[in-house]
């Protein structure tokens, strides 16, 4: 257990202090253009729907960290931004406390802010590792509103001593939610998910899928600094699928709850993930800087900032409301389109505004 309770600590450490990003691969969010609308607008809302609840923009902070004393302060910093905003926020995995309930304080941000969605988070390897009871008090003792199920396998297969053992795991995950109290959602992180995936998940009572695509913050490549020693699966650093191209993929075979996590950074690729078919789209990285910078406060002012480029953003595009924000049209060009029209409907490749 220890061993877990220092990963998690050195997991922060490990992306405050070194370069972490994917160094060749893009979210390929510049490969999309969007179409202004032709009505003419003087006032945009960013107010959007998640998990059926008001929020006041299509953005929540994406899982990072808990299960280690010195991290609590972080999602409690996070957690107080969001609340102030009214956005939710996600946890990372909280296997530690499942194994040791005593760091459940780490991850228990709604003790502070009830009004808080809070998106609980465990991995896929461990679905089968774990009752549905355990599970459950889990997302109990944090008040979760929905559960995050992460699938990871590049990371658990960089980590010394990860655990790659995934047999069984889909279905673990589809009877996790067909029988847990709470919605599920399915994310990577970092890596994407394809349509042959989604159209597996659609299949079950999964109510939303995360892309967690390549582009962004960059998982294998934590792992790596972690390591001792050269790595075999250094070639494997830039391994994945950028987020728009999941993103496309994921929505072609998926109507459930679609969200574009992975590289998102400004309030351009939130209204083109959007105008992809994104439900939301979740930053961890910028958040997580804003956070050592600044606390609660550093976080709150970045994401109030973000959420007024994007009203910005709607007004240049003639959109009043988010609902018309997902109609603009849009055309896929370069790299991302030779890439998609081998995968996707071409029709999906543009749309008319």
């Amino acid at each position: 257990m220890s061993d877990t309770r220092s990963r998690k600590l050195e997991h922060v450490k490990v992306v405050l202090g070194k370069d972490v990003q994917f160094k060749t691969k893009t979210p390929m969010f510049s490969d999309v253009e969007l179409i202004p609308r032709k009505a003419k607008v003087k006032k945009a809302d960013t107010a959007a729907k998640f998990l059926g609840k008001k929020i006041s923009a299509p953005i929540f902070v994406s899982g990072m960290t808990g299960g280690h004393e010195k991290l609590a302060k972080i999602n409690m910093d996070i957690g107080e931004a969001c609340s102030e905003l009214g956005l939710p926020m996600g946890v990372g995995s909280q296997r530690a406390m499942i194994e040791k309930p005593e760091l459940g304080f780490t991850f228990d941000v709604k003790k502070e802010h009830k009004d808080l969605i809070l998106l609980a988070n465990i991995g896929a390897s461990h679905t089968t590792k774990y009752s549905l009871d355990r599970i459950e008090k889990m997302l109990d003792d944090v008040q979760a509103n929905a559960l995050c199920i992460h699938t990871n396998p590049g990371q658990e297969a960089a980590q010394e001593g990860g655990d790659i053992e995934f047999r069984g795991v889909p279905r673990a995950i589809a009877d996790i939610a067909a029988n847990l109290s709470r919605k599920v959602i399915v994310k990577e992180v970092g890596n994407g998910i394809s349509k042959e995936v989604a159209q597996r998940l659609s299949k079950t009572k999964v109510c939303g899928i995360d892309t967690g695509g390549s582009g962004g913050t960059n998982w294998i490549a934590i792992e790596l600094y972690r390591a001792s020693g050269p790595r075999s699966v250094d070639i494997f650093r830039e391994w994945g699928m950028p987020t728009a191209q999941s993103l496309v993929e994921v929505r072609s075979a998926f109507k459930g709850m679609v969200t574009a996590t992975g590289g998102i950074r400004t309030a351009k690729d939130i209204a083109k993930a959007v105008a992809l078919g994104a439900d939301a789209c979740g930053l961890a990285y910028p958040v997580l800087q804003a956070q050592n910078r600044e606390g609660a406060k550093g976080v709150e002012r970045y994401l109030r900032h973000l959420t007024a480029d994007l009203e910005e953003e709607m007004l240049r595009l003639n959109c009043a409301s988010i609902d018309e924000l997902r109609t603009v049209g849009y055309s896929i060009n370069g790299q991302l389109r030779n890439i998609l029209s081998q995968r996707v409907d071409k029709k999906l490749l543009s749309r008319d505004g």
